[in-house]
């Protein structure tokens, strides 16, 4: 995982001592109403319940427009908040740019990725981090809120049917034989280290999903999907624009 510090213009001291057992990559674009909320859940959940290590908490301000950079950074200042690290940079760039910042400062031999707006709940980290301990050969963890099992809860109509529909297309271009994969397109997973580093990521926008997979299975690592539960978002605005979200899947799926 190459550093990219050249677009980087400001950066916490982040922690010191000893790479931790996971790193949690939190990709924020104007997120300013529920930053401290974000920090605060996923921190409460590591602390009741991860007990395989240390960890630390990663904020990619993206280009925020709004007091997301002012809010993340007044925390990673509170006493009590080492373990928080937060990097930005000035110009928006897409959440494919976010992740990958992210993966270059991650220290943790997991990393786990998860929405801002955590319309999955934290405590779901968990289920996923569980497969990396339990099940060594499985190199990612994917959850997903449409295999048997997942829920989708008070979600818009327009935006569940969009995904679904478009997540079962991908499937049909992207899923090896014999095992389907059912949430192409979504952001919470947990990775070992080394598959990030074996990937050559390029995508800056949210394609970055498809391209982490499908990279992945090509190269042979062992996948793991399990059934999550998605809810609507409570805090800010939905980032969600379905002809650019569609079109770049669509795009990346026919060239795969």
């Amino acid at each position: 995982m190459t550093a990219r510090k050249r677009h980087l213009v400001q950066e916490t001291a982040g922690p010191s001592g000893p790479p931790p057992q996971l790193s949690i990559i939190i990709p924020m674009y104007n997120e300013e109403e529920g930053v401290e909320h974000t920090v605060e859940q996923v921190a409460a959940t590591l602390r009741d319940g991860f007990h395989e290590g240390t960890w630390e908490i990663i904020i990619v301000n993206d280009g925020s427009r709004d007091k997301t950079w002012e809010k993340a950074n007044a925390l990673a200042e509170q006493p009590g908040r080492e373990y928080l690290h937060v990097l930005g940079y000035a110009r928006n760039r897409g959440r494919g740019y976010a992740l990958r910042t992210g993966f270059d400062a991650a220290r943790g031999e997991w990393i786990c990725s998860i929405d801002a707006d955590l319309t999955y709940s934290p405590d779901q980290i968990l289920g996923l981090t569980a497969i990396l301990r339990d099940e060594p050969d499985v190199d990612l963890a994917l959850a997903s809120a449409y295999m048997p099992g997942g829920v989708v809860e008070n979600a818009p109509l327009v935006r569940l049917l969009s995904s679904k529909i478009g997540n079962t297309i991908l499937s049909w271009f992207m899923s090896p034989a014999g095992h389907k994969l059912y949430t192409i397109t979504c952001v919470f997973r947990a990775y070992r280290r080394h598959v990030l580093e074996s990937l050559a990521l390029e995508s800056d926008g949210k394609d970055i999903h498809l391209e982490i997979l499908s990279k992945a299975i090509m190269l042979g690592f062992v996948y793991r999907e399990i059934p999550a539960t998605v809810k609507a978002r409570t805090r800010g605005k939905s980032k969600f624009r379905f002809k650019n979200t569609a079109t770049s899947h669509l795009i990346f799926a026919l060239f795969e």
